[in-house]
């Protein structure tokens, strides 16, 4: 299960980061749970490993599923807390 965080987003002013450094951190981040999206879609189950075993292709299709969904939630919020640090103060 996926345990829903309700967003927190940092404060820009002068005394802390900028929001330009805040802003490609978060790329950054965004980047690297997409480049894990992309190499998930990889490790997709196959039935020929799992067709000796009743029930196992199931667990497996939802153990994948669930890490899918996992690392979209990560992305989405990581892009809400970019888009809300856009609009701060603008």
């Amino acid at each position: 299960m996926i345990p829903k965080i309700e967003l927190a987003v940092p404060f820009v002013h002068v005394n802390g980061d900028r929001r330009e450094t805040l802003l490609n951190n978060l790329e950054a981040a965004y980047a690297a749970v997409n480049a894990a999206m992309d190499a998930m879609r990889q490790c997709a189950p196959n039935g020929r490993n799992a067709y000796p075993v009743d029930g196992l292709m199931q667990r497996l299709e939802a153990q994948h599923r669930s890490r899918q969904e996992y690392l979209q939630t990560v992305a989405d919020s990581l892009e809400a807390e970019a888009i809300a640090l856009q609009e701060q103060d603008r």
